[in-house]
């Protein structure tokens, strides 16, 4: 009762502050956050990186609820406030542009951010259906408990923007149902985390992986389940996988590793054997710098089948519990049929994938195709997102 009191108060004060709306805003201010301030990474990180690199007429400032992060920026000779400090409060009431990739609460609880131009930069694609798209929220006109939730939601949420960025005109199409947007306000720019896919530091991440130049580098990014066994999902499939002795035979043999990159918010007891090498969420690996290394991809619901997909390399799909998840989750904007030709639910085929022949390849590799076409604008320059994003909010200001 009393975390509900406490959340209806954040509430009611971050609709005053809406109301208020204190001042007119510096133009040339920019503030930057993500993952709730707690992280510096995904599609805030790379713009900010770029304005400070190209334009430096803008006031970039990151904001941050870490204390560590605000160190590690302040000793690159990058400005960092912490959100609650004097001077995190002061650019908060009076930067013109906010950058979040999950919502205002990457800058604290309370939207100081009122009046000034929001952009959700996101931290993926969906393909999951979120906020109003969701099954639930879909009840509203039939579930008084709905509508109130829904209600409550339209009125203030700290998901609200101005701008949106989209990969796509479906993509685009997505989020304009997911959050009930403006069709105007959605600008398929790209994604500006996917710049770095194109900068080459693939040598940089196998020496950090002690990964051999003549070895295979197969990543498997599975996403969070939120429902059923999702805490023991991926440490039976990697069990499964090590105790299969012939498998990590094959793979020592063919000298392939497999890397395994679980989700932000899956703890796993598993470690790595052999070839199969776990990378736990402490590792300070650069999640796109890691994806731009690898030959091919294995993932499931996750959206970083998109980003991959860019680089034009084999994708496979590998959905064991794929009815269970569109039954439990929040259901899915599309069939796997529509958007891949190769789908694989047993874990025997998810060996067959990781030791692959050609024909898996060309496999892999017409997932990738289709999903180019539905999910990627291919004519965005390779590498120019950031740029293509800038640009665009430039001519929305004239």
């Amino acid at each position: 009762m009393i975390e509900k009191i406490k959340i209806l108060t954040i509430w009611f004060i971050n609709i005053f502050l809406n109301i208020l709306r204190l001042k007119k805003r510096d133009e040339n201010l920019w503030i930057f956050g993500s993952w709730n301030g707690e992280s510096y990474i995904d599609n805030s990180k790379y713009f900010f990186e770029y304005v400070i690199n190209y334009h430096s007429n803008i006031n970039a400032i990151w904001i941050t609820k870490n204390i560590e992060v605000k160190n590690k920026l302040n000793g690159e000779n990058k400005k960092c406030y912490l959100y609650n400090e004097k001077k995190g409060y002061k650019v908060r009431l009076n930067a013109k542009y906010t950058f979040f990739t999950n919502g205002i609460n990457d800058f604290g609880t309370f939207d100081l951010s009122q009046g000034s131009i929001k952009v959700a930069l996101w931290h993926g694609m969906p393909l999951k259906k979120l906020l109003f798209a969701t099954n639930n929220l879909k009840k509203r006109t039939k579930n008084i408990i709905r509508f109130l939730q829904y209600m409550y939601l339209k009125i203030y949420s700290s998901s609200q923007r101005n701008i949106t960025i989209a990969t796509s005109k479906i993509t685009k199409s997505f989020l304009i149902e997911c959050f009930e947007l403006n069709e105007s306000s959605v600008l398929i720019t790209g994604q500006p985390r996917n710049d770095v896919l194109f900068e080459n530091n693939i040598s940089k991440i196998h020496k950090e992986l002690k990964h051999g130049s003549d070895e295979k580098f197969i990543l498997y990014m599975p996403t969070w389940r939120a429902f059923g066994k999702e805490e023991s999902f991926l440490d039976d499939i990697i069990i499964s996988l090590s105790d299969d002795s012939v498998f990590l035979k094959n793979l020592e043999k063919q000298k392939v590793k497999l890397y395994i990159k679980p989700h932000p918010r899956i703890k796993i007891n598993s470690k790595s054997n052999g070839n199969i090498i776990i990378l736990k969420n402490n590792n300070q690996i650069d999640t796109q710098q890691l994806i731009a290394s690898a030959d091919s991809l294995i993932t499931d619901y996750s959206s970083v089948f998109i980003d991959y997909a860019l680089l034009k390399r084999p994708i496979y799909f590998y959905t064991p519990d794929l009815e269970d998840y569109k039954k439990n989750g929040n259901d899915l904007f599309l069939s796997f049929e529509e958007f891949s030709k190769f789908i694989y639910k047993e874990i025997s085929d998810f060996k067959r994938v990781v030791l692959s022949n050609m024909n898996m390849i060309n496999e892999g590799t017409e997932n990738t195709d289709k999903i180019n076409k539905i999910f990627n604008c291919m004519d965005i320059k390779e590498g120019r997102y950031s740029e293509t994003l800038y640009k665009t909010i430039l001519e929305g200001k004239k």
